[in-house]
């Protein structure tokens, strides 16, 4: 099979061939849910930033509520992986 053809298989849960809605919404709103961690529907700050609030508090080892610039260094993102050539 295509990577399309493959991409369009998970994406149709009821397996008839075609994508309705609710389908591809499936794992936007799964998504959504996992962050509204009170369940009233709708999303705080602090529900939408979680993962930002945490990433700071984990880089403040001194609990200072503000980063120094070794801790500021250790929340930049991993360096892109090198693809290996396909020759």
């Amino acid at each position: 099979r295509s990577r399309e053809e493959k991409r369009l298989s998970r994406a149709d849960k009821d397996k008839n061939g075609r994508i309705e809605r609710e389908e591809l919404l499936a794992s936007r709103r799964k998504a959504f849910a996992k962050l509204d961690k009170n369940g009233n529907g709708s999303l705080s700050f602090e529900e939408w930033a979680v993962k930002t609030i945490d990433k700071f508090a984990g880089a403040d080892k001194d609990r200072s509520g503000w980063l120094d610039a070794p801790e500021y260094a250790s929340t930049a993102p991993p360096p892109p992986k090198k693809k290996r050539c396909s020759c």
